[in-house]
């Protein structure tokens, strides 16, 4: 990319911007990763910020955020210091990781239903626990046939391990 974004490419960052808010994202972090889809290769730090018109501490925050949810990647050149960071070519990394938040959940709730509750509270956190399972069930079968690996078991625990190595 250059300095000088589209009127399409700016559209396209702020609407994707607008549709990761309620995701809990920022606006930079979803400018960035929309500016990272749009690109062919991976982006400096330097050239996200110029291109962005951003400082390169926000643009660092905001890379090393969408590299904590699975959304971008870091890459370095041997005997450089410079930083690359492009979307990675697996899309699955922030859901498979969730998965293992929605069985916690499961669990969580599920657990209760071995105490003494009214049957109304009964009745809802069962309904919870078997609505996280569903969710559950239902990410790691997108997954699976994303992915072809046919057990989402094992790509959620795998892209889970890679996430946190990528975290650091």
């Amino acid at each position: 990319m250059s300095n000088i974004l589209s009127p399409e490419d700016e559209k396209f960052l702020d609407d994707i911007a607008l549709l990761m808010s309620p995701w809990g994202w920022p606006r930079p972090v979803g400018r960035i990763y929309a500016y990272l889809l749009l690109r062919a290769g991976p982006a400096t730090l330097d050239e996200i910020a110029a291109d962005l018109r951003m400082s390169k501490s926000n643009a660092s925050v905001a890379a090393r955020t969408l590299e904590h949810c699975g959304n971008a990647v870091r890459r370095s050149e041997p005997g450089s210091k410079r930083i690359y960071y492009a979307v990675p070519d697996d899309h699955t990394g922030p859901f498979a990781a969730k998965t293992d938040l929605l069985a916690r959940q499961e669990r969580l709730f599920e657990g209760q239903l071995a105490r003494e509750l009214p049957p109304r509270v009964r009745d809802r956190l069962n309904s919870l626990s078997e609505f996280y399972q569903h969710m559950r069930e239902a990410i790691e079968g997108v997954i699976a046939d994303h992915t072809g690996t046919g057990s989402a078991a094992g790509t959620a625990a795998s892209v889970g391990s890679s996430s946190s190595t990528r975290a650091r």
